[in-house]
């Protein structure tokens, strides 16, 4: 879908350069931003490779175990008591720390690796509602260093890039707390459907 938004996009800028008789600008325009699209992916590359490497070494270092006694507390009710448990806790936690440092893509596999551990005895076809819950609150999670937004802010110019960080946090709690709410009425709903 994404790429067929895309080639939409492309034609129509196309066309309506032709039709303005911008084509140099709009070529010009292409040519640049691909000079800017490879130096911001340089500039974001060295941040996430050292938060990667962080993230190894917590985990390497048992520290990951650690950080998962203290966030079990808060995983058990919203993902419920066999979500909470064995390899399933390992790869969830190590997923909501990844995030909670700002890794952003660096956590992309860990997410990958909790949603197979909570499907592996699922034959339904169905997603469970630990998945589900999981998507969702990977899609907003809370991030204590936002690393990635504070390194583009810094690449554009901001005189203070961190000064967002407050908002940020307010923002995720709020969001995050509609989002289980959400998710629990929806979760109740759907069972009392079947």
């Amino acid at each position: 879908m994404l790429s067929k938004t895309f080639s939409v996009m492309i034609i129509f800028s196309f066309v309506s350069a032709c039709l303005t008789n911008n084509v140099e600008r709009m070529a010009e325009s292409f040519v640049s931003s691909l000079s800017d699209a490879v130096t911001l992916c340089l500039s974001l590359l060295g941040m996430m490779c050292f938060w990667s490497g962080i993230m190894k070494v917590i985990a390497e270092s048992g520290v990951l175990n650690k950080l998962t006694a203290v966030i079990k507390p808060l995983i058990k009710p919203v993902f419920g008591k066999e979500t909470a448990k064995g390899e399933n806790l390992e790869n969830l936690s190590a997923a909501i720390m990844a995030n909670f440092l700002g890794l952003g893509n660096a956590a992309l596999p860990l997410g990958i690796n909790a949603v197979k551990s909570f499907e592996k005895n699922n034959k339904s076809g169905i997603a469970t509602d630990s998945t589900i819950m999981f998507a969702v609150l990977n899609t907003v999670p809370f991030q204590l260093v936002p690393s990635t937004l504070i390194a583009l802010r810094s690449k554009y110019g901001s005189q203070n890039p961190y000064d967002v960080v407050p908002y940020i946090w307010l923002c995720s709690l709020i969001i995050i707390s509609f989002a289980v709410v959400v998710c629990k009425i929806m979760s109740r709903l759907w069972r009392k459907k079947l």
